[in-house]
C-alpha cells in the first residue's frame, strides 16, 4: 500500500486563533507561556529542516509584550487541540511533523500502511 500524506494548513489568522484558544498546562511547553492576549505568531523555516515559531503575548499580569520561542511538541499540541475543536480529522497513528508552506504553518501527517503489514509478511523467494 502506498504512503498517504495529509496536510492541514493554518493561515496566520487561524494560528492566532489556535494560540489564543490554547488550554492551560499543555504538555511539551518548555517554558511557561503566561496567560494573556496573543498579539503575533511568527513562523520560520529552519535551515536544514524543521520550523521555528515565535509567539508574542501581552502578559496579563505585567501588561507588557513578551516573545516566546515554542518547541515543536507544544505547537503540535496546540494545533491538535484546535483541530479537535473544529472537528477536523487527524490520523492518530500517523507520523506528524510541522512544516512551513509560504507564510503558513502546516501540520503534516504521514500514514504508512505498508510498513505495518511488512513486518509480518514473508520474504519472497530469491531467484537465481
Amino acid at each position: 500500500m502506498p504512503t498517504e500524506l495529509r496536510k492541514i494548513i493554518f493561515s496566520q489568522r487561524e494560528l492566532l486563533e489556535a494560540f489564543e484558544q490554547r488550554p492551560d498546562n499543555l504538555p511539551g511547553n518548555s517554558e511557561a507561556v503566561p496567560p494573556g492576549a496573543v498579539r503575533g505568531v511568527h513562523v520560520f523555516q529552519k535551515f536544514g529542516g524543521g520550523v521555528k515559531v515565535l509567539l508574542d503575548i501581552e502578559d496579563a499580569k505585567e501588561g507588557r509584550l513578551k516573545r516566546f520561542n515554542l518547541n515543536a511538541e507544544f505547537i503540535s499540541e496546540i494545533l491538535l487541540h484546535y483541530c479537535a475543536g473544529l472537528n477536523i480529522p487527524v490520523a492518530r497513528s500517523a507520523e506528524k511533523y510541522l512544516e512551513v508552506i509560504g507564510d503558513n504553518l502546516a501540520l503534516s501527517q504521514k500514514i504508512r500502511a505498508q510498513e505495518i503489514f511488512a513486518e509480518h509478511a514473508t520474504e519472497p523467494p530469491l531467484h537465481k
